[in-house]
């Protein structure tokens, strides 16, 4: 099975972003970390099958916005705790029904 990662990336300024990349998500923190003004962090990364990405980077970001600000591609003002537990929580659900399907 393919595979893809849901990243968590803050600037330290309590701004977070969520996203995906198939590839290595240390190079794509390099490249978002070109041209931005503070050091970018991985917070969280999340290997979830390359089918379900998508999907699950959208229920991811409805889920946060209900509670932080978003301007662009960033969360404003969040809390890492509890954007990395939004976020959990919707990976682990669909990761726990892909396994039952299997069975």
């Amino acid at each position: 099975m393919k595979t893809a990662y849901i990243y968590i990336i803050t600037d330290g300024q309590n701004n977070f972003k969520v996203g995906i990349t198939k590839k290595d998500p240390l190079k794509r923190l390099s490249q978002l970390q070109t041209g931005h003004p503070h050091q970018l962090e991985i917070v969280n990364v999340f290997k979830v099958p390359e089918h379900l990405v998508f999907k699950l980077e959208r229920e991811a970001h409805q889920k946060i916005q209900s509670y932080y600000p978003k301007r662009g591609e960033w969360f404003k003002n969040g809390s890492q705790w509890h954007i990395n537990l939004l976020v959990d929580s919707i990976c682990m659900d669909h990761l726990i029904d892909e396994i039952i399907l299997q069975d």
